[in-house]
């Protein structure tokens, strides 16, 4: 009994700790965001502004124009991630098929594509998108890892799990495949569906060596970049004004907050997925 509740407030005592050190920071980057830019310039960790007002928001979005890669990065990850979830669906239902000859073989060699760095083909990715004059567009971000092996696997997995039984009565009352894949297999692995999306989702909102090496435009920079940018200090505005701490707070604000607001929406799918997927029967 003893041991157990020691190992309680342990284990409550550390996530307490990693709590505020994940906490800490995030509060010290709000508040240095809604600062002045003197403000922002004093040591510490800030809690409050010291001075509350949207000065940082307004160099963000007027003079660096932060809205333009803010769109171009929403752009690539809603177009990308519907067609992603939509081929990984198909991958998963044709692998689910037991009259799918060589099966096994085929879900082993997408369970080997998982080892590969998705680093080591950058190189190859760049020789074809030259090719085929994709440099410089937001289409080679999309295409980029249009579809993972993960999320094949994933969605086989869920397909898996639907009694054949449904299927076989879809077929006698005249459904076709498309019929049957849409209106039986599709719904009841929304839950997978929505894990696979927000894992897209999450993977190309954050996408930064794609966009370092695909891209040389400013006008499709991606939200990553320009904030390495800003971080770094490599722009200045159009006044040529220093960027002030509060800007590159404000940067950081703005580019979690889409993530913060997809998030809830998507929780409890999720979630439900992560178990779903978890057993088979």
């Amino acid at each position: 009994m003893l041991k157990s509740r020691g190992f309680l407030i342990f284990s409550y005592s550390l996530l307490g700790l990693l709590s505020i050190m994940m906490i800490v920071p995030l509060i010290n980057v709000i508040a240095t965001s809604f600062s002045t830019g003197l403000g922002s310039m004093q040591p510490g960790v800030i809690f409050w502004p010291d001075k509350f007002t949207f000065e940082a928001y307004e160099v963000l979005w007027r003079r660096l124009e932060y809205w333009r890669p803010l769109m171009n990065t929403i752009f690539v990850t809603s177009v990308g991630s519907i067609i992603h979830v939509f081929l990984s669906a198909i991958g998963g239902y044709v692998l689910a098929q037991s009259s799918l000859p060589g099966k096994k073989l085929i879900a082993i060699i997408i369970l080997l594509t998982l080892t590969i760095p998705s680093q080591i083909i950058m190189v190859p990715l760049f020789v074809v998108f030259k090719q085929f004059h994709l440099l410089n567009t937001l289409t080679s971000l999309i295409v980029a890892e249009l579809v993972s092996g993960f999320s094949i696997l994933l969605m086989k997995t869920y397909f898996e799990r639907i009694p054949i039984e449904l299927k076989e009565s879809a077929k006698i009352d005249g459904a076709n495949t498309w019929m049957i894949f849409l209106k039986i297999y599709v719904p009841l692995t929304f839950p997978g569906l929505a894990t696979v999306l927000l894992f897209d989702v999450v993977r190309k909102y954050n996408m930064f060596i794609e966009p370092l090496i695909f891209i040389n435009d400013p006008l499709k920079m991606t939200l990553q970049v320009a904030l390495k940018s800003i971080v770094l200090n490599d722009q200045v505005t159009s006044t040529n004004d220093i960027i002030t701490p509060n800007v590159v707070s404000a940067g950081i604000v703005l580019a979690l907050a889409p993530l913060i607001l997809f998030y809830p929406a998507i929780q409890r799918y999720f979630i439900t997925g992560i178990y779903s997927g978890a057993v088979k029967e």
